[in-house]
């Protein structure tokens, strides 16, 4: 009987663990992922907010790549850590829509302030 309670309790806590992984530690590790490719994407791209060149057309597809990262993985985030991101003030729908809006940003000023605020809102 003894040795029927180690494997019960065996399977349980893998099973518990596979599902702590799965469905807390995965999407947190990848928002954290998507956070610092949106970081990367604007120190590369810093010299390409205006005009109709080549860098600038590639910065507007990684804008709203990025913005579809981060609108895709808040859904799947545990509640409890989207408010842990409010509490820190960090909001991750508010800045997929900055990234789009900085993606079709007409002028320089414009986008330097949609960049400002997408660092803000990713705690950047």
């Amino acid at each position: 009987m003894y040795e029927f309670w180690i494997t019960f309790l065996s399977i349980v806590t893998g099973a518990i663990g596979y599902l702590i992984a799965t469905f807390w530690v995965r999407p947190i590790l990848r928002y954290r992922d998507i956070k610092y490719q949106i970081a990367s994407d604007l120190i590369f791209f810093a010299d390409a907010i205006s005009g109709q060149t080549n860098r600038a057309s590639e910065r507007m597809d990684a804008n709203r790549r990025r913005a579809a990262d981060l609108a895709a993985i808040n859904s799947v985030l545990p509640c409890w850590y989207r408010w842990w991101l409010t509490k820190h003030n960090e909001d991750p729908m508010q800045a997929s829509k900055e990234l789009i809006g900085l993606s079709n940003a007409p002028n320089v000023e414009e986008a330097k302030e949609r960049i400002e605020n997408v660092r803000q809102r990713l705690g950047a």
